[in-house]
């Protein structure tokens, strides 16, 4: 043995051999006789490459995951597709929820009408092959792990489900090559710093209950580049918020120092270095997803009890449209071509029941602070017969002017009759709408607004198609009715119809009365913040924060 080292080592010979044997040589055989077929996926590109590299980046310069700022990683959106065990956990990014709903009907047509040379034979069952398997009736994508050499079982994984099943043999299918150009959707995970001796029936109970309260859909903070990866488990609406604290290790000793945190500026840098470019108004949901303009301190939320946290300072912020599930929407307001205002059932009726609240707490609320009347402010106020939910947009003497949240309205109002809000889970939602603008009309025209408004009355079903380059708020697209007509192309008609020079500069005499065109253009281009100021007060960060994540 000693001479075979001694003369493997003193060879200088360098080609490469390929053995005829073992099951990598077997694919790589098939590959070339059947390339019509996959028969292996693209590995490693599920996970945004800057993620990871920003995760290796950070474990070699800090040395020990556990002692790296959490603030420093990106925090990226996923549908948690299974969650038996904080230790098992399935992981497919939100960015492919329409991609995988797309596969999922090819697949169905594709293996409707049973190709003979779809089938498999046994001899092509290898681990690590794709295929393709039913299931009840429905296809999915697959890898095989396992295939015992007798009987009719095999075991497979579900790529796109996290999850292994055992099929029958008759049951898998070749997989056209085509397939291939999708990575696998779905990802292993476990929660950082879980450990499974420290759970019992209860912690998983109440962990497996908090995914379905958040609709499967989280915040997730990737802190390793190796999968099955480690994950902080962050709240959908709030970044940060750590929901899974309840399964860590207690903590000893004292508690850390104020300002050991690294600020956002390094974890920007680091997305930078590792080519990947965002600002503060990216919809990733990387950064914030909220415009920052707080300070430092005012990062995160905090629920605890008392009479400091009695009445709320500000709302929630608004959910922008490409994070709800509702596909159809209905018009709440027309503010112009930048700032339309969109709602749904759900939210209309979450609405009536905010309001409802508050009227029948009209008589316990009290008058607005002094203090507390400053921009993004929460408040109550009423009107037109109900009391409503409102944000401070500014204030000049004995009047202050509000935004009725929910309304998408500018109101002007005497301070005396604004009241704070109560702390209460039947109010302390974010607005009941979202915003977006049409992303093909590149400035506002009153002539435009006025077409937008009678084609589009408040109430009118819509759907939104969003245009996934925009990172500005409101968020960019296309509007289109519920018959599949663009709102795009129906103004752009009636524009032409009646023969109007949108870009004409030439200045006019009016001959409409001086104090009713001044009613139209205050109507038509309300509060201006909305537009020209980065700071919109609905997407506002809330200020009474103090994180203790």
């Amino acid at each position: 043995m000693a001479q075979l080292q001694k003369d493997a080592q003193e060879n200088e010979c360098r080609e490469l051999i390929e053995v005829p044997s073992g099951h990598d040589y077997q694919i790589r055989q098939y590959i070339e006789k059947y390339p019509q077929f996959l028969w292996k996926y693209s590995e490693g590109v599920t996970i945004p490459g800057y993620v990871l590299n920003i995760a290796e980046q950070l474990n070699s310069e800090y040395g020990n995951v556990e002692n790296i700022p959490i603030d420093l990683y990106p925090c990226e959106y996923y549908r948690i597709v299974e969650h038996s065990m904080p230790t098992d956990i399935g992981l497919q990014p939100k960015r492919f929820d329409r991609i995988k709903e797309n596969l999922t009907e090819k697949l169905q047509q594709v293996f409707r009408h049973q190709d003979a040379d779809l089938y498999m034979p046994e001899n092509h069952l290898i681990p690590t092959v794709a295929c393709a398997v039913c299931i009840q009736g429905t296809w999915y994508r697959g890898k095989i792990e396992n295939v015992p050499p007798r009987g009719i079982w095999m075991y497979v994984n579900l790529i796109d489900a996290g999850m292994s099943r055992q099929v029958m043999k008759s049951d898998v299918r070749r997989l056209p090559l085509a397939f291939g150009h999708y990575p696998p959707m779905v990802v292993k995970a476990t929660i950082r710093g879980a450990v499974i001796h420290r759970m019992d029936r209860g912690k998983v109970d109440q962990f497996q209950n908090m995914i379905r309260n958040i609709d499967y859909l989280a915040r997730c903070q990737i802190t390793t580049c190796t999968e099955p990866f480690q994950i902080v488990l962050c709240h959908p609406k709030y970044e940060f918020m750590n929901m899974c604290s309840f399964l860590l290790a207690p903590r000893r000793g004292q508690p850390s120092q104020e300002g050991v945190w690294i600020p956002r500026e390094i974890a920007k840098q680091l997305e930078r270095e590792n080519g990947f470019e965002r600002n503060d108004y990216d919809d990733s949901g990387a950064d914030s997803d909220f415009l920052e303009d707080e300070e430092e301190e005012d990062a995160g939320w905090d629920y605890g009890e008392g009479d400091d946290y009695a009445y709320l300072r500000s709302f929630p912020p608004a959910c922008k449209i490409f994070r709800m599930s509702e596909d159809e929407f209905m018009v709440e307001r027309i503010e112009n071509e930048r700032i339309i205002y969109l709602t749904s059932k759900d939210m209309l009726e979450r609405r009536r029941e905010a309001e409802e609240y508050l009227t029948k707490e009209k008589e316990s609320l009290e008058s607005l602070p002094d203090v507390w009347m400053a921009y993004g402010t929460s408040c109550s106020v009423f009107h037109q017969g109900t009391m409503k939910r409102a944000s401070c947009c500014g204030e000049e003497g004995s009047t202050i002017q509000l935004l009725l949240i929910d309304y998408g309205i500018s109101i002007e109002v005497s301070k005396s009759d604004v009241y704070n809000i109560p702390n209460k889970d039947e109010v302390n939602m974010e607005p009941f709408v979202t915003l977006v603008s049409i992303k093909s009309f590149p400035f506002i025209h009153y002539s435009r607004v006025k077409i937008l408004q009678e084609l589009l009355p408040r109430g009118t079903p819509v759907k939104f198609h969003r245009d996934r380059k925009c990172k500005e708020i409101p968020t960019k697209g296309e509007i289109y009715q519920m018959n599949g007509t663009s709102v795009e192309q129906s103004v752009s008609e009636i524009v032409s119809s009646c023969q109007l020079d949108l870009e004409c500069n030439s200045l006019l005499p009016s001959r409409i009365a001086n104090n009713e065109l001044t009613q139209l253009l205050a109507y038509c281009i309300n509060y201006e913040f909305m537009y020209k100021s980065p700071n919109v007060v609905i997407y506002k960060k809330s200020k009474r924060v103090k994180s203790h994540f």
